[in-house]
């Protein structure tokens, strides 16, 4: 079980650490001081850990779709000039 949560607070950390676009470092501390507390049992942990993937997935998806959108005008504009 200790090890359970290890890693599943080490995959957390991770993702919220790699992609915290828009989001506060008052909001980490609420959401890790939740999943530590009594309240928060494993499926809701697992929960959270999806929706922080599931967000950093979006956000990487929306970036990577504006710098191929720049990359295609900027090759545009190099053929038609």
């Amino acid at each position: 079980m200790f090890r359970l949560l290890t890693i599943l607070f080490f995959c957390f950390c991770l993702l919220t650490t790699a992609v915290a676009f828009g989001r506060s470092t008052s909001y980490f501390e609420a959401t890790i001081t939740h999943m530590f507390s009594s309240e928060c049992n494993s499926h809701c942990r697992s929960k959270i850990i999806k929706n922080e993937a599931d967000y950093a997935t979006i956000l990487l998806l929306k970036l990577i779709g504006t710098k191929l959108q720049k990359e295609l005008l900027r090759v545009e504009r190099q053929i038609y000039d």
